[in-house]
Protein backbone atom coordinates (compact mmCIF):
# COMPACT_ATOMS: atom_id res chain seq x y z
CA UNK A 1 0.00 0.00 0.00
CA UNK A 2 1.63 3.45 -0.93
CA UNK A 3 2.37 5.92 1.77
CA UNK A 4 -0.65 8.19 2.42
CA UNK A 5 0.10 11.86 1.25
CA UNK A 6 0.58 14.79 3.38
CA UNK A 7 0.56 18.24 2.87
CA UNK A 8 3.81 19.24 1.90
CA UNK A 9 3.88 22.79 0.88
CA UNK A 10 1.42 25.31 -0.45
CA UNK A 11 1.55 27.37 -3.89
CA UNK A 12 -0.45 30.75 -4.55
CA UNK A 13 -0.48 32.39 -7.90
CA UNK A 14 0.57 35.78 -8.95
CA UNK A 15 -0.96 37.51 -11.94
CA UNK A 16 -0.94 40.48 -14.43
CA UNK A 17 -3.46 43.17 -14.54
CA UNK A 18 -4.88 41.16 -17.58
CA UNK A 19 -5.09 37.97 -15.24
CA UNK A 20 -2.81 36.22 -16.78
CA UNK A 21 -0.44 33.59 -14.80
CA UNK A 22 2.91 35.44 -13.83
CA UNK A 23 4.44 33.52 -11.09
CA UNK A 24 4.06 31.15 -7.71
CA UNK A 25 4.62 32.45 -4.15
CA UNK A 26 5.80 28.77 -2.34
CA UNK A 27 4.23 28.96 0.83
CA UNK A 28 5.22 26.54 3.83
CA UNK A 29 2.93 24.77 5.37
CA UNK A 30 2.88 21.41 7.78
CA UNK A 31 0.43 18.96 8.02
CA UNK A 32 -0.14 19.93 11.62
CA UNK A 33 -0.77 23.39 10.83
CA UNK A 34 2.82 25.04 12.13
CA UNK A 35 3.65 27.85 9.87
CA UNK A 36 7.28 29.69 9.61
CA UNK A 37 6.62 31.42 13.02
CA UNK A 38 6.86 28.24 14.58
CA UNK A 39 9.37 26.55 13.28
CA UNK A 40 11.79 29.32 12.34
CA UNK A 41 12.31 30.95 9.39
CA UNK A 42 15.43 28.87 8.33
CA UNK A 43 13.83 25.90 8.99
CA UNK A 44 10.58 26.85 7.18
CA UNK A 45 12.93 28.14 4.31
CA UNK A 46 14.60 24.75 4.05
CA UNK A 47 11.50 22.76 4.11
CA UNK A 48 9.60 24.24 1.26
CA UNK A 49 12.64 24.08 -0.84
CA UNK A 50 13.31 20.49 -0.05
CA UNK A 51 10.05 19.15 -0.39
CA UNK A 52 9.21 21.55 -3.67
CA UNK A 53 12.40 20.23 -5.35
CA UNK A 54 12.57 16.33 -4.15
CA UNK A 55 9.35 15.01 -3.11
CA UNK A 56 6.70 13.05 -4.83
CA UNK A 57 3.76 15.13 -5.67
CA UNK A 58 0.69 14.31 -7.87
CA UNK A 59 0.46 17.50 -9.48
CA UNK A 60 2.93 18.47 -12.23
CA UNK A 61 5.24 21.00 -11.72
CA UNK A 62 4.70 24.94 -13.37
CA UNK A 63 7.86 24.40 -15.35
CA UNK A 64 9.23 28.24 -16.73
CA UNK A 65 6.89 29.85 -13.96
CA UNK A 66 8.90 32.76 -11.69
CA UNK A 67 8.32 31.26 -8.11
CA UNK A 68 9.06 33.60 -5.11
CA UNK A 69 10.45 32.09 -2.28
CA UNK A 70 10.77 33.60 1.39
CA UNK A 71 14.06 33.47 2.93
CA UNK A 72 15.85 34.30 5.88
CA UNK A 73 18.53 36.72 6.75
CA UNK A 74 20.76 34.32 7.91
CA UNK A 75 19.95 32.39 4.87
CA UNK A 76 21.26 35.41 2.83
CA UNK A 77 24.22 35.98 4.87
CA UNK A 78 25.71 32.25 4.79
CA UNK A 79 27.22 32.31 1.18
CA UNK A 80 25.75 29.06 0.34
CA UNK A 81 22.03 28.63 0.61
CA UNK A 82 20.07 28.68 -2.60
CA UNK A 83 20.96 26.15 -5.23
CA UNK A 84 18.36 26.35 -7.28
CA UNK A 85 18.77 27.98 -11.06
CA UNK A 86 18.56 31.50 -10.52
CA UNK A 87 16.78 31.93 -13.89
CA UNK A 88 13.40 30.40 -11.98
CA UNK A 89 13.71 32.09 -8.14
CA UNK A 90 12.72 35.45 -6.79
CA UNK A 91 13.78 35.38 -2.73
CA UNK A 92 11.20 37.55 -1.06
CA UNK A 93 13.01 39.34 1.62
CA UNK A 94 11.16 38.98 5.16
CA UNK A 95 9.79 42.11 6.62
CA UNK A 96 11.41 41.29 9.99
CA UNK A 97 14.70 41.41 8.02
CA UNK A 98 17.05 43.68 10.10
CA UNK A 99 18.56 45.97 7.43
CA UNK A 100 22.73 46.09 7.94
CA UNK A 101 25.95 46.92 5.92
CA UNK A 102 26.84 43.29 5.72
CA UNK A 103 22.90 42.37 4.44
CA UNK A 104 23.34 44.63 1.98
CA UNK A 105 26.78 43.33 1.02
CA UNK A 106 25.14 39.75 0.92
CA UNK A 107 22.29 40.82 -1.34
CA UNK A 108 24.67 42.70 -3.51
CA UNK A 109 26.36 39.45 -3.86
CA UNK A 110 23.53 37.42 -4.72
CA UNK A 111 22.61 39.81 -7.50
CA UNK A 112 25.28 39.93 -8.99
CA UNK A 113 25.51 36.02 -9.24
CA UNK A 114 22.52 36.59 -11.27
CA UNK A 115 19.76 36.12 -8.29
CA UNK A 116 16.40 38.34 -8.41
CA UNK A 117 14.71 39.84 -5.15
CA UNK A 118 11.52 41.08 -4.01
CA UNK A 119 10.79 43.10 -0.88
CA UNK A 120 8.07 41.50 1.13
CA UNK A 121 5.57 42.84 2.75
CA UNK A 122 7.11 46.77 1.93
CA UNK A 123 5.89 49.87 4.00
CA UNK A 124 7.93 52.58 2.51
CA UNK A 125 9.97 52.79 5.64
CA UNK A 126 13.35 54.87 4.96
CA UNK A 127 14.91 51.62 6.79
CA UNK A 128 14.55 50.07 3.40
CA UNK A 129 16.07 52.87 0.90
CA UNK A 130 19.91 50.88 0.71
CA UNK A 131 18.18 47.56 -0.43
CA UNK A 132 15.50 49.81 -3.03
CA UNK A 133 18.56 49.74 -5.95
CA UNK A 134 19.03 45.70 -5.74
CA UNK A 135 15.20 45.05 -5.35
CA UNK A 136 13.46 43.49 -8.57
CA UNK A 137 10.02 43.82 -7.01
CA UNK A 138 8.14 45.55 -4.13
CA UNK A 139 5.28 43.54 -2.57
CA UNK A 140 3.14 45.53 -0.80
CA UNK A 141 0.18 44.17 1.40
CA UNK A 142 -3.10 45.33 0.74
CA UNK A 143 -5.51 44.12 3.26
CA UNK A 144 -6.65 46.73 5.75
CA UNK A 145 -5.01 49.25 4.17
CA UNK A 146 -5.40 52.79 3.49
CA UNK A 147 -5.13 52.83 -0.07
CA UNK A 148 -4.98 56.33 -0.56
CA UNK A 149 -2.05 56.52 1.15
CA UNK A 150 -0.09 53.76 -0.72
CA UNK A 151 -0.92 55.30 -3.80
CA UNK A 152 0.51 58.94 -2.51
CA UNK A 153 3.81 57.12 -0.98
CA UNK A 154 3.80 54.56 -4.20
CA UNK A 155 4.02 57.82 -6.71
CA UNK A 156 6.84 59.52 -4.89
CA UNK A 157 8.91 56.54 -4.83
CA UNK A 158 8.32 55.01 -8.06
CA UNK A 159 10.65 57.61 -9.82
CA UNK A 160 13.63 56.30 -6.96
CA UNK A 161 13.10 52.65 -7.86
CA UNK A 162 12.94 50.94 -11.10
CA UNK A 163 11.31 47.94 -8.98
CA UNK A 164 7.58 46.38 -9.85
CA UNK A 165 4.90 46.48 -8.00
CA UNK A 166 2.89 43.62 -6.20
CA UNK A 167 -0.12 44.18 -4.12
CA UNK A 168 -1.03 41.14 -1.98
CA UNK A 169 -4.10 39.82 -0.19
CA UNK A 170 -6.39 41.93 -2.50
CA UNK A 171 -9.86 40.53 -1.16
CA UNK A 172 -12.51 41.72 -3.48
CA UNK A 173 -13.06 42.81 -7.20
CA UNK A 174 -13.01 46.67 -6.61
CA UNK A 175 -9.87 46.99 -4.49
CA UNK A 176 -8.44 44.77 -7.25
CA UNK A 177 -9.87 47.11 -10.08
CA UNK A 178 -8.20 50.32 -7.60
CA UNK A 179 -5.07 48.86 -7.45
CA UNK A 180 -4.36 48.39 -11.35
CA UNK A 181 -5.68 52.00 -11.66
CA UNK A 182 -2.76 52.77 -9.10
CA UNK A 183 -0.21 51.24 -11.39
CA UNK A 184 0.38 48.09 -9.79
CA UNK A 185 2.55 45.67 -12.41
CA UNK A 186 1.60 42.57 -10.59
CA UNK A 187 -1.91 40.62 -8.14
CA UNK A 188 -2.40 38.39 -5.58
CA UNK A 189 -5.10 37.30 -3.38
CA UNK A 190 -8.73 35.51 -2.32
CA UNK A 191 -10.33 37.36 -5.02
CA UNK A 192 -7.98 35.87 -7.64
CA UNK A 193 -7.34 32.28 -6.48
CA UNK A 194 -6.30 31.10 -3.23
CA UNK A 195 -3.46 28.82 -1.76
CA UNK A 196 -3.51 25.58 -3.01
CA UNK A 197 -2.21 22.83 -0.62
CA UNK A 198 0.54 20.78 -2.63
CA UNK A 199 -0.15 17.10 -1.16
CA UNK A 200 2.21 14.21 -1.69
CA UNK A 201 5.23 11.96 -0.10
CA UNK A 202 8.38 13.46 1.15
CA UNK A 203 11.48 11.53 0.69
CA UNK A 204 14.49 11.96 3.30
CA UNK A 205 17.66 10.48 3.19
CA UNK A 206 19.25 9.88 6.52
CA UNK A 207 21.39 12.51 8.16
CA UNK A 208 24.73 10.07 8.04
CA UNK A 209 24.50 10.22 4.01
CA UNK A 210 24.06 13.64 4.48
CA UNK A 211 26.87 14.47 6.77
CA UNK A 212 29.29 12.00 4.77
CA UNK A 213 28.38 13.58 1.52
CA UNK A 214 29.09 16.83 3.59
CA UNK A 215 32.70 15.99 4.21
CA UNK A 216 33.63 14.41 0.88
CA UNK A 217 32.25 17.48 -1.35
CA UNK A 218 34.27 19.27 1.01
CA UNK A 219 37.85 18.07 -0.34
CA UNK A 220 39.04 19.65 -3.16
CA UNK A 221 41.20 16.36 -3.96
CA UNK A 222 37.46 14.33 -4.21
CA UNK A 223 36.55 13.03 -7.64
CA UNK A 224 33.20 12.88 -8.90
CA UNK A 225 33.29 8.85 -9.12
CA UNK A 226 34.35 8.91 -5.52
CA UNK A 227 31.40 10.78 -4.61
CA UNK A 228 28.80 8.77 -6.38
CA UNK A 229 29.77 5.64 -4.69
CA UNK A 230 29.10 7.59 -1.75
CA UNK A 231 25.50 8.37 -2.70
CA UNK A 232 24.91 5.16 -3.70
CA UNK A 233 25.51 3.63 -0.80
CA UNK A 234 22.01 5.58 0.34
CA UNK A 235 19.25 4.63 -2.06
CA UNK A 236 17.21 7.18 -0.48
CA UNK A 237 19.27 9.98 -1.03
CA UNK A 238 20.37 8.94 -4.58
CA UNK A 239 16.65 8.87 -5.20
CA UNK A 240 16.04 12.52 -3.86
CA UNK A 241 19.01 13.61 -5.63
CA UNK A 242 17.69 12.29 -8.83
CA UNK A 243 14.05 13.92 -8.15
CA UNK A 244 15.67 17.45 -7.54
CA UNK A 245 17.23 17.43 -10.73
CA UNK A 246 14.57 16.92 -12.67
CA UNK A 247 12.02 19.44 -11.02
CA UNK A 248 11.09 22.80 -12.23
CA UNK A 249 14.19 23.84 -10.28
CA UNK A 250 16.36 22.64 -12.46
CA UNK A 251 16.71 22.65 -16.36
CA UNK A 252 17.96 19.43 -17.20
CA UNK A 253 19.55 19.91 -20.41
CA UNK A 254 19.67 15.71 -21.27
CA UNK A 255 18.42 12.48 -20.03
CA UNK A 256 20.25 11.08 -16.93
CA UNK A 257 21.29 7.52 -17.21
CA UNK A 258 23.40 6.73 -13.78
CA UNK A 259 23.97 8.29 -10.43
CA UNK A 260 27.71 9.72 -11.94
CA UNK A 261 25.64 11.98 -14.88
CA UNK A 262 23.48 12.90 -12.64
CA UNK A 263 25.63 14.26 -9.91
CA UNK A 264 28.51 15.58 -12.45
CA UNK A 265 25.38 17.57 -13.73
CA UNK A 266 24.55 19.23 -10.58
CA UNK A 267 28.02 19.44 -9.55
CA UNK A 268 29.75 18.98 -6.45
CA UNK A 269 29.59 22.74 -4.80
CA UNK A 270 25.57 22.47 -5.86
CA UNK A 271 25.37 18.87 -4.29
CA UNK A 272 27.48 19.94 -0.90
CA UNK A 273 24.60 22.88 -0.73
CA UNK A 274 21.47 20.85 -1.19
CA UNK A 275 22.99 18.28 1.33
CA UNK A 276 23.22 20.93 3.77
CA UNK A 277 19.72 21.80 2.88
CA UNK A 278 18.47 18.09 3.55
CA UNK A 279 20.43 17.68 6.64
CA UNK A 280 17.84 20.31 8.31
CA UNK A 281 14.64 17.99 7.29
CA UNK A 282 16.34 14.28 7.41
CA UNK A 283 14.25 11.75 8.69
CA UNK A 284 16.01 8.37 10.20
CA UNK A 285 17.25 5.87 8.04
CA UNK A 286 14.85 3.39 5.79
CA UNK A 287 14.43 -0.01 7.65
CA UNK A 288 18.13 -2.30 7.64
CA UNK A 289 15.86 -5.23 5.75
CA UNK A 290 14.52 -3.10 3.18
CA UNK A 291 17.84 -0.94 2.65
CA UNK A 292 19.55 -4.07 2.07
CA UNK A 293 17.04 -5.63 -0.43
CA UNK A 294 17.27 -2.90 -2.81
CA UNK A 295 21.27 -2.21 -2.65
CA UNK A 296 21.44 -5.72 -3.33
CA UNK A 297 19.26 -6.11 -6.60
CA UNK A 298 20.86 -2.54 -7.20
CA UNK A 299 24.53 -3.80 -7.21
CA UNK A 300 22.97 -7.53 -8.42
CA UNK A 301 22.14 -5.74 -11.52
CA UNK A 302 24.94 -3.82 -12.09
CA UNK A 303 27.21 -6.89 -11.67
CA UNK A 304 25.15 -8.73 -14.30
CA UNK A 305 25.32 -6.52 -17.30
CA UNK A 306 28.40 -5.53 -16.52
CA UNK A 307 29.83 -9.51 -17.06
CA UNK A 308 28.13 -9.16 -20.91
CA UNK A 309 30.18 -7.60 -23.62
CA UNK A 310 26.72 -6.42 -25.22
CA UNK A 311 25.81 -4.89 -22.34
CA UNK A 312 28.78 -3.56 -19.99
CA UNK A 313 28.15 -0.11 -21.54
CA UNK A 314 24.34 -0.67 -19.43
CA UNK A 315 26.32 -1.41 -16.10
CA UNK A 316 25.45 2.21 -14.51
CA UNK A 317 22.30 2.16 -15.57
CA UNK A 318 21.65 -1.42 -14.45
CA UNK A 319 22.09 -0.23 -10.95
CA UNK A 320 19.86 2.67 -11.01
CA UNK A 321 17.42 0.50 -12.28
CA UNK A 322 17.23 -1.75 -9.76
CA UNK A 323 17.38 1.40 -7.26
CA UNK A 324 14.33 2.92 -8.45
CA UNK A 325 12.42 -0.67 -8.41
CA UNK A 326 12.60 -0.38 -5.04
CA UNK A 327 10.86 3.10 -4.72
CA UNK A 328 7.67 0.98 -3.60
CA UNK A 329 9.33 -1.18 -1.22
CA UNK A 330 11.86 1.74 0.64
CA UNK A 331 9.60 4.59 0.38
CA UNK A 332 5.92 3.49 0.29
CA UNK A 333 5.78 5.12 -3.37
CA UNK A 334 3.97 4.76 -6.43
CA UNK A 335 6.38 3.28 -8.64
CA UNK A 336 4.64 4.59 -11.49
CA UNK A 337 3.98 8.27 -10.51
CA UNK A 338 7.45 8.71 -9.55
CA UNK A 339 9.25 7.55 -12.72
CA UNK A 340 6.78 9.71 -14.54
CA UNK A 341 8.05 12.49 -12.82
CA UNK A 342 11.41 11.62 -13.88
CA UNK A 343 13.03 13.06 -17.04
CA UNK A 344 14.98 8.98 -17.30
CA UNK A 345 16.49 7.41 -20.57
CA UNK A 346 14.12 5.48 -22.90
CA UNK A 347 15.76 2.43 -22.04
CA UNK A 348 15.50 3.01 -18.26
CA UNK A 349 12.17 4.11 -18.72
CA UNK A 350 11.01 0.91 -20.82
CA UNK A 351 12.59 -1.66 -18.18
CA UNK A 352 11.27 -0.09 -15.38
CA UNK A 353 7.51 0.86 -16.50
CA UNK A 354 7.50 -1.67 -18.89
CA UNK A 355 9.94 -4.82 -18.46
CA UNK A 356 11.14 -4.17 -21.75
CA UNK A 357 14.95 -4.12 -22.85
CA UNK A 358 18.19 -5.87 -21.50
CA UNK A 359 17.84 -3.69 -18.37
CA UNK A 360 13.80 -5.11 -18.34
CA UNK A 361 15.00 -8.57 -18.63
CA UNK A 362 17.60 -8.31 -15.96
CA UNK A 363 15.48 -6.50 -13.69
CA UNK A 364 12.64 -9.10 -14.01
CA UNK A 365 15.41 -12.29 -13.74
CA UNK A 366 17.17 -10.63 -10.19
CA UNK A 367 13.41 -9.93 -8.68
CA UNK A 368 12.21 -14.01 -9.69
CA UNK A 369 15.49 -14.94 -7.92
CA UNK A 370 14.82 -12.99 -5.18
CA UNK A 371 11.31 -14.37 -4.32
CA UNK A 372 13.10 -18.15 -4.48
CA UNK A 373 15.57 -16.80 -1.95
CA UNK A 374 12.60 -15.77 0.13
CA UNK A 375 9.48 -18.50 -0.54
CA UNK A 376 10.55 -21.06 -3.15
CA UNK A 377 14.34 -22.27 -2.54
CA UNK A 378 13.42 -25.48 -4.13
CA UNK A 379 13.45 -23.33 -7.62
CA UNK A 380 16.62 -22.23 -7.08
CA UNK A 381 18.80 -25.03 -8.91
CA UNK A 382 17.08 -24.23 -11.98
CA UNK A 383 18.28 -20.60 -11.38
CA UNK A 384 21.00 -18.96 -13.41
CA UNK A 385 24.23 -19.91 -12.03
CA UNK A 386 26.39 -17.25 -13.25
CA UNK A 387 23.02 -14.51 -11.98
CA UNK A 388 23.08 -16.27 -8.34
CA UNK A 389 27.08 -16.23 -8.42
CA UNK A 390 26.50 -12.19 -9.15
CA UNK A 391 23.47 -12.05 -6.42
CA UNK A 392 25.94 -13.78 -3.41
CA UNK A 393 28.22 -11.19 -4.51
CA UNK A 394 25.68 -7.77 -4.02
CA UNK A 395 24.45 -9.24 -0.87
CA UNK A 396 28.39 -9.18 0.48
CA UNK A 397 28.55 -5.88 -1.18
CA UNK A 398 25.31 -4.57 0.45
CA UNK A 399 26.49 -6.41 4.11
CA UNK A 400 29.66 -3.93 3.90
CA UNK A 401 27.90 -0.81 2.97
CA UNK A 402 25.25 -1.72 5.97
CA UNK A 403 28.38 -2.48 8.42
CA UNK A 404 30.10 0.82 7.83
CA UNK A 405 26.92 2.53 7.87
CA UNK A 406 26.27 1.24 11.24
CA UNK A 407 29.57 2.03 12.44
CA UNK A 408 29.49 5.18 11.41
CA UNK A 409 26.48 6.21 13.89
Amino acid sequence: MNQEAHVLLAKQPIFTKDKELFGFELLFRTPLNLNAWDVGDDQATSEVLVNYSTSVMAEADHQGSPLFINVSDSFLLSEAFLPVDKSLVIIEILERTTVTPEFVKAVESWRARGYRFALDDYDFDPRWDPLLPLVDYLKIDILDAELENIAAQKSRYTSRCQAKWLAERIEDEDTLLRCITMGFDLFQGYVLARPKEILGNSIRASSMATAEIIKQTSDPQSSIDEIARLVSRDPKLSIQLLKLINSSLFTLPREISDLKEAITFLGIDTLKQWAMLIAFVADSVAPLESTRIILTRAKCCEYYLAAKPDTQTMASGGFLAGLLSGVDLLLQLDPRLFIQQMQLSPDLQQALLHGEGPMGVMLAKVRELEYCLAQACHRIDSTDGALLSHYLEAQHWADKVLKSIQTAH
